[in-house]
Parts: C-alpha cells; sequence; structure tokens
C-alpha cells in the first residue's frame, strides 16, 4: 500500500492551515468550512487577549513557528502552546534567565 495518498492529503491540510492563517492575517477567513486544527486555531484566537491590532503580526510568529516546529508532524501545533511559549520567553526574559 503506497503512502502516496497519505502525504497527498497531508499537504493539502497543511497548505489549506497556512492559507487560512494568512487570511486572517489579512483580516478575516474567506471560506465556510474548516478543518478540526483551523476550527481549533479560530477558537485559540476568539478565546485568546490579543488585541485585533496584535493579531496579524502574532499571527506571522505563529506562522514562523509552526513551520519549525511543526516539521513532520500531522497537525501544527495549538496556537495556544504557542501563546504560552510565547509568554514563558516574555516572563524570563523579564527575570533575566
Amino acid at each position: 500500500m503506497s503512502a502516496l495518498p497519505y502525504l497527498n492529503e497531508l499537504h493539502t491540510e497543511w497548505l489549506s492551515y497556512f492559507q487560512l492563517i494568512q487570511e486572517l492575517i489579512d483580516g478575516a477567513a474567506q471560506r465556510h468550512t474548516f478543518s478540526q486544527p483551523e476550527l481549533d486555531l479560530m477558537l485559540d484566537l476568539e478565546v485568546s487577549r490579543l488585541r485585533k491590532s496584535s493579531r496579524p503580526e502574532v499571527l506571522r510568529r505563529y506562522l514562523r513557528f509552526i513551520h519549525v516546529e511543526s516539521t513532520g508532524a500531522e497537525q501544527p501545533a495549538r496556537f495556544s502552546a504557542f501563546m504560552e511559549s510565547e509568554n514563558l520567553h516574555r516572563r524570563a526574559a523579564k527575570s533575566g534567565h
């Protein structure tokens, strides 16, 4: 059994996820159907304490993060986990560690 169909599907899901992030950076999603990771992202964004004006830059950082951290993964790291990581780094930097 070939893994090619699975890999093509996985590739398509990742491209769709990246496209959604770009749509959110640009202002709004342009679609009506979403995968579970995409719904998780939008929910995480909705419950986050980010100012709307900060969202595009934070989403750009998240996009870079998942390009590095999620290489080879079936699903991207959750946005909420990324935000926790960012907050921990920020607190560590403030405390001088």
